[in-house]
């Protein structure tokens, strides 16, 4: 830690003790909370004095709010659910109504103690669980563009995995992409790094690899057990000052907790391998799926302590297929081929206890388990001992607690959360055997080894040849202290709050540690083939892992101001701050710095203009102190019947970058593989030097004094000093109508991201072209380096523009249907790095300015979510989610309009290309289409117990939804499609018991 970070981590840590030591106690924040406000009447007079209460009808926890002199009052903190709330004012009137609130909402009811007691509650059954749920209030004075995803759809609606994260896709402006191993979720415009997750008011956010949740990259897992959320809400923009480190989208969910009642339920769903369709291109694509769990929670003491426990496990098997490509070599091989299992494996843990220790007091304990494997990366001429087990485990545990005072909130937190990546190779104790066929068409008469297209591999076997182990730990505390009783021009609900995070960081990469061994297979005598001796072995260098710590300090004020009945204004300011985020305690070994100097004293030569080792060579850097996030919003309230409600905002949200991406500068120059060559007494061969054989060099440890004596080269990896995390500035304005049950909103929205990073090459040769000219660190007496020096750029950008129209009606027993639609008209454009990822590699243009701007990886113009729920005669209930897009571009080469500064830059247009578009509804409109169907049918075989049967169709018309496409101009098949996004038409039975 440089002088300066240790000065900014100090005032910080100060400042955030002196805030959670101005209140005592606490709990999660708006995260995991909802807030209920409104006025107080007696006819068209405002009652001056009194009390309101909140019951929670499942679990009878309390709390308060005062009627302040202007009639009004404020009971933040409230857990999303059914509330009783009973008005008692000075003069000893009452009033009483049963409301429903859901998470995230600040919701608006006025009680008029004059009209009497107005109890509401209309019994309604919620996927066999039966609970009263009050009218439920639509929450229209908001700022946010915000979408509540409720329990009956997270319940109801279809889906084959059980992952509600899936049902984000309802939000307009995210999208849910599945593919073979992984599932990701992306929002405005950019990629699943730029979102993140709140689960219980935990941020879940991965900070040292890819996918923007923890667990997510690389996995087709499931974060967290359905059955234990209670409902969530996604934030497309304008979300304020307390949430962080994301630009695009907020996705924020709170767990069920168990109730004065005993209840629980068991599950069971199965999916066979033959009832999924084929793909396109006549792929077996199907998946033998078995999932199960179950729930239970209770009162351990009525009104005061519950519990609530989770377990669901899912059991995936597809089939791969081991072949051998030339009969003749079948009994050397025969048998390890054949058809063989390929299972994923996930086990999903939840527990809870709640506690209500007084009238102002509650605490929640929690915790999370989560272990996957998934093994994977075998089939065709690559055996099963060649597969690679990718191992996910997370575990999380939160302690919340929450103090209410008469005219105060104090919520604090204090959890722990990590997660573990660790692709392993299924047999890394095996070596590698490659077996191959020298072609005869290698000039005579020496034979090169190793000559690129001479040899043609005929099978593998053997473990592979790379480990990784990541690991992110986080211990995090958090206050939030809400003062909601602040009348100064108007009714103010002032939330400040601080968090202190100990983030530990762990890599170790040991790529290419396993040695590969290659095996002439026809054991020819001019080049030394042998099937017993190697004619060469790969093998990567040991590299210490990274062990590093990251001080993480979030400040955050926000300022909800009721000016009017009509207008209010949402004024916050946060401030982040990192002192480890990239590399920050690194200092640039003096080997590097020596070859930097040495290659600027060439007589001649100059680096580049936008490239100065000066900006990069470090004895450590200073953290970024400059994370100031403004943010603003306002609603009014046309008629002031929360019927039209016009909204908008603007905001600045800092995102950061995983640290795997920056740990490169670590890893890089020590990382190689070296080849060393074999035979039968050593000595020159072929025009190679070899080395005498002995079988001690089937390890490692036998192999590394080789390696030692004549070490590979690595590549150099610079990080800019005074690089900014990636920032987004938001801006929305909208119109909200509703119109009975139903709730619309038209939004438009823009946003663009700046400082994205990707390495680029810092001796190219050209200032406007990558030539690949400059010259070698090699020449200049550096044998350790590779010739080319990458460093990092963050000057790429990005604007993401987009319409939204979105209508909801949430269902309700009474009607026994609801509905949403979400609507998504955007255009997301970016420059700089081709493949549009962070920490990616341009290796066409020099610097992002050199770049045009094109279609982001993420950009569809067009894009409907529609789903619903309609309850049928005899217990039948049916639902559906529709998807249709306009398709995702794909680059084009050989492309005569591409912008080409400079001539050695490539005639590509990145993501210049659209697919093909078919007919659903609107003529050739839709690339994407898919219809998911669920059918249910429930019996309450014992009153109080219930079994449903449960079918699920997905993807129902079996659209083939491509997801790649030939991409050269030049060619007669320019568009046709090359693979397929998941699911083709799928079929899954369940059953659910529940009491």
């Amino acid at each position: 830690m440089t002088r300066k970070s240790k000065v900014y981590l100090g005032a910080a840590s100060a400042l955030a003790v002196a805030i959670s030591l101005a209140a005592a106690g606490g709990a999660s924040a708006q995260v995991a909370s909802s807030t209920l406000r409104g006025t107080v009447y007696e006819g068209q007079a405002v009652e001056t004095a009194g009390t309101v209460t909140a019951t929670e009808v499942s679990t009878g926890y309390v709390s308060r709010g005062r009627i302040g002199a202007d009639g009004g009052y404020v009971i933040p903190g409230l857990r999303p659910g059914t509330y009783q709330i009973s008005v008692s004012t000075a003069d000893g009137q009452s009033v009483e109504d049963t409301v429903t609130v859901s998470l995230g909402q600040v919701a608006t009811l006025d009680l008029d103690v004059g009209a009497g007691s107005t109890v509401v509650a209309d019994g309604a059954t919620d996927v066999g669980d039966v609970i009263v749920t009050g009218r439920r209030i639509f929450e229209v004075r908001t700022s946010e563009v915000a979408t509540n995803v409720s329990q009956t759809q997270i319940n109801n609606l279809p889906q084959i995995s059980r992952n509600f994260l899936n049902f984000a896709a309802l939000a307009p402006g995210v999208r849910v992409t599945e593919g073979e191993t992984e599932r990701t979720i992306s929002a405005g415009g950019q990629g699943a790094s730029a979102i993140n997750v709140f689960i219980d008011g935990q941020n879940q956010k991965s900070t040292i690899i890819d996918g923007g949740v923890g667990g997510q990259d690389d996995s087709r897992g499931n974060p967290f057990p359905q059955v234990a959320i209670q409902e969530f809400r996604v934030i497309s923009q304008n979300f304020k000052a307390e949430y962080e480190q994301a630009s695009s989208s907020i996705i924020t969910s709170v767990t069920r907790s168990g109730t004065n009642d005993f209840s629980g339920d068991a599950f069971v769903t199965y999916q066979d391998a033959g009832w999924t369709q084929e793909d396109a291109f006549g792929r077996e694509v199907g998946v033998e799926r078995l999932q199960y769990g179950a729930s239970l929670g209770g009162p351990i003491i009525e009104d005061r302590l519950h519990f609530f426990g989770a377990y669901e496990r899912k059991d995936e098997t597809r089939r791969n297929t081991v072949v051998l490509n030339r009969a003749a070599y079948a009994p050397l091989f025969g048998a390890d081929t054949g058809t063989f299992d390929a299972p994923f494996e996930e086990d999903l843990f939840f527990g809870k206890l709640s506690w209500s220790i007084d009238d102002r007091q509650r605490l929640d304990i929690s915790a999370t388990y989560r272990t996957e494997q998934d093994i994977r990366d075998f089939g065709g001429i690559n055996a099963y001992s060649r597969a690679n087990a990718v191992n996910v485990e997370t575990i999380s545990v939160v302690a919340r607690h929450q103090f209410q005072a008469d005219n105060f909130l104090n919520e604090a937190q204090l959890d722990f959360y990590e997660y573990t990546y660790n692709p392993t190779a299924l047999n890394f104790s095996d070596y590698g055997r490659s077996y191959v066929i020298f072609r005869d068409d290698n000039p005579a008469p020496g034979f090169q080894y190793n000559v690129f297209n001479r040899e043609d591999t005929v099978f593998n076997t053997g473990g592979q040849s790379n480990n990784q182990d990541i690991r992110q730990t986080n211990w995090t505390f958090k206050d939030d202290l809400t003062f909601h009783d602040i009348d100064w021009n108007g009714m103010h609900t002032v939330k400040l709050g601080v968090k202190y995070s100990n983030q530990n960081y762990y890599v170790d990469k040991r790529f290419g540690r396993n040695p590969q061994f290659i095996f002439d297979v026809d054991a020819r005598p001019e080049i030394n083939g042998s099937i017993d001796i190697p004619v060469r072995v790969e093998l990567g260098a040991l590299v210490a892992p990274a062990d590093v710590t990251n001080n993480v300090i979030g400040l955050y004020l926000q300022d909800d101001w009721q000016i009017t009945d009509q207008l209010e204004l949402n004024l916050g300011i946060r401030w982040d701050y990192e002192d480890n985020a990239v590399n920050n305690d690194y200092e640039t070994p003096q080997n590097i710095r020596d070859m930097l100097t040495a290659i600027q004293n060439l007589p001649g030569y100059d680096f580049p203009s936008y490239f100065d080792p000066a900006d990069y060579v470090t004895d450590g850097r200073d953290a970024f102190t400059g994370a100031f996030q403004p943010r603003i919003g306002f609603s009014y309230d046309v008629f002031g019947d929360e019927r039209t409600v016009i909204f908008g905002g603007a905001g600045r949200y800092y995102d950061r970058i995983g640290f795997n991406f920056a740990f490169d500068e670590r890893f890089k120059p020590t990382q190689f593989n070296k080849e060393i060559f074999f035979s039968q007494a050593g000595g020159m061969r072929g025009g190679v030097n070899t080395v005498a054989w002995n079988p001690i060099y089937l390890t490692p440890a036998g192999l590394d004094p080789l390696l030692a004596a004549a070490p590979g080269a690595g590549e150099v990896f610079l990080v800019k000093n005074d690089a900014e995390p990636p920032r987004t500035d938001q801006y929305n304005l909208g119109v909200r109508q509703k119109f009975g049950d139903f709730q619309t909103a038209l939004t438009f929205a823009y946003g663009k991201t700046e400082n994205l990073f990707a390495w680029y090459i810092a001796n190219a040769g050209s200032e406007t072209g990558n030539r690949f000219g400059g010259p070698t660190p090699t020449s200049v007496g550096f044998p350790e380096f590779r010739n080319l020096i990458f460093f990092s750029n963050h000057d790429a950008e990005q604007t993401f523009k987009a319409m939204y129209l979105t209508v909801d009606k949430p269902y309700n027993a009474e009607d026994r249907w609801g509905m949403s639609f979400s609507y998504t008209l955007s255009d997301a454009e970016r420059n700089g790095s081709r493949d549009g990822g962070i920490g990616g590699f341009d290796f066409d243009y020099n610097t992002p300015g050199q770049s045009y701007f094109y279609p982001t990886n993420q950009d569809e113009r067009h894009r409907i979510v529609a789903s619903g729920i309609v309850g049928l005669p005899m217990d039948f209930r049916l639902s559906g989610i529709l998807t249709l897009g306009s398709g995702l571009p794909f680059t084009q080469f050989v492309c005569p309009s591409a912008p080409r500064p400079d001539p050695s830059n490539p005639d590509i247009c990145w993501n210049g290309g659209r697919p093909e578009k078919y007919s659903f509804i609107i003529p050739n409109a839709w690339a994407y289409r898919q219809l998911d169907l669920r059918l249910t049918k429930s019996f309450e075989f014992i009153p109080g117990q219930n079994l449903e049967l449960i079918v699920d169709a997905i993807n129902v018309f079996n659209f083939k939804n491509y997801s790649g496409f030939e991409q050269c101009l030049c060619s007669a098949d320019y568009g046709d499609p090359r693979a397929q996004f998941l699911p083709t038409r799928s079929l899954q039975v369940g059953l659910r018991y529940s009491f």
